[in-house]
């Protein structure tokens, strides 16, 4: 058990670990590449270095050089048939990516698992989608849960429109486009995170993006390059609310991924009368990434509808903490898919609440938060990194702490999370 102390403020500049998302496909499309890649400042948590330990294990060669990881690719065809169950950890990125790409090789026999969180999560959302391409996939329930068995088809084109939006369906699709016999489009209802598309081109593949229509192309052979990996978003947006609801504080954080389907909450929180100010924008490789200048805001209220929602997936329990310090609260609607992460996030953000004090209530799509006065206790993560680090930042703004049951988990996607806000803070 952690003790999470309040803090008065924060002030100064911090530096965040890689985006996980963009690790995660810069380890596979590396391993795919032919040639060498250089992945600088990856984010190393446990979610990423799962990917990255499944494509050693397919015959990627991989060394660590400082903050660099160098990937000497196999090329496409060069995927080894594994000799053992490949475990991905608490990662559904891992566990529905690589399903998608080894879908697509043929006659090869691979097996996924993970812990006993991912073991619950759903996986018919891309066994489906890859069954009508022609591909053999199966797993408990058929198909309904991990572990995951595929043998390597030849696949086919489609034109798919995924029942919900999820970066993680589409990105599936288009790994196993890539050795499919014709083209593979994706249609999406709403515009999900779009880092696969913007790798895939940077190593050399081919697909087309008309709005909400995204076409991918088989190919032969993608090139190892140089990838810089910008600050993960989904971490800095713990920084950005501390920030916010402290007084007297002003943070900048350095280098962040700026891609305009990762940042829907700097709108939300400047609509409400948020000081954020995004400074230095570059590009590289595609990805947008600058720093973010925040200061200490009145804000009163935050409304998130459900076409908002997936916009905001990562940082719904986040903003669920915020109704506390806001005069009018905050309501989420449209967020059932919190019930079927690494946790259901949105029981664990109203009990937990409950328990600290607060008055919140539960929705089967989400949940209302009023503000109030945050009283010592204890707080059980279920494991889930996301409500392990929503909850230390309603920690350091609480009056009396709060102790966190398990906090272990926050190694998944932030392990230097504590030593960066001990950084930071002051008082």
């Amino acid at each position: 058990m952690v003790m999470i102390e309040p803090i008065k403020g924060v002030c100064g500049e911090i530096s965040l670990p890689g985006d996980k998302s963009i690790t995660h496909r810069s380890f596979i499309f590396s391993s795919i590449a032919e040639g060498f890649s250089f992945i600088k400042n990856p984010n190393t948590g446990e979610d990423a270095l799962r990917t990255l330990k499944i494509m050693q294990k397919i015959g990627a060669e991989i060394s660590f050089e400082d903050k660099t990881i160098k990937i000497k690719g196999i090329g496409i065809s060069g995927i080894k048939e594994p000799d053992d169950v490949l475990n991905a950890g608490n990662s559904g990125t891992t566990i529905r990516l690589l399903s998608g790409l080894f879908s697509g090789i043929t006659g090869k026999l691979f097996v996924i698992t993970g812990d006993s969180s991912l073991r619950k999560r759903p996986m018919r959302r891309i066994v489906e989608p890859i069954r009508l391409m022609g591909g053999f996939i199966t797993g408990r329930r058929n198909g309904e849960f991990p572990p995951l068995v595929i043998v390597g088809r030849r696949l086919k084109g489609i034109e798919y429109e995924p029942e919900k939006p999820s970066a993680q369906v589409k990105s599936a699709l288009i790994l196993a486009g890539l050795n499919a016999e014709s083209k593979t489009t994706i249609l999406e209802r709403v515009k999900t995170r779009d880092h696969t598309e913007i790798m895939l081109k940077a190593f050399g593949g081919k697909v087309s993006i008309e709005d909400k229509k995204i076409t991918v192309f088989p190919v032969e052979k993608l090139y190892g390059r140089e990838i810089i990996i910008p600050g993960d978003f989904s971490s800095a947006s713990y920084f950005i609310v501390l920030t916010l609801l402290l007084s007297n504080s002003e943070l900048v954080i350095k280098n962040v991924s700026l891609n305009p389907t990762r940042i829907y909450l700097i709108h939300v929180l400047r609509r409400e009368g948020a000081s954020i100010e995004i400074l230095n924008e570059k590009v590289k490789n595609g990805e947008r990434f600058g720093d973010i200048y925040i200061k200490s805001s009145n804000l009163s209220k935050i409304y998130i509808s459900r076409n908002e929602a997936p916009l905001l997936i990562d940082e719904l329990p986040l903003i669920g903490i915020m109704g506390t310090f806001l005069e009018e609260g905050v309501k989420v609607e449209g967020a059932e898919e919190l019930r079927v992460k690494e946790s259901d996030r949105i029981k664990l953000v109203v009990e937990n609440l409950r328990n600290l004090g607060v008055l919140a209530y539960e929705f089967s799509d989400g949940f209302y938060v009023k503000r109030g006065n945050v009283k010592r206790g204890v707080v059980k993560t279920g494991f889930d990194h996301r409500i392990a680090l929503s909850f230390s930042i309603l920690g350091f703004l609480s009056k009396e702490g709060i102790y966190l049951e398990e906090a272990e988990s926050i190694k998944i996607s932030f392990p230097n999370f504590f030593d960066i806000a001990r950084r930071a803070g002051y008082g």
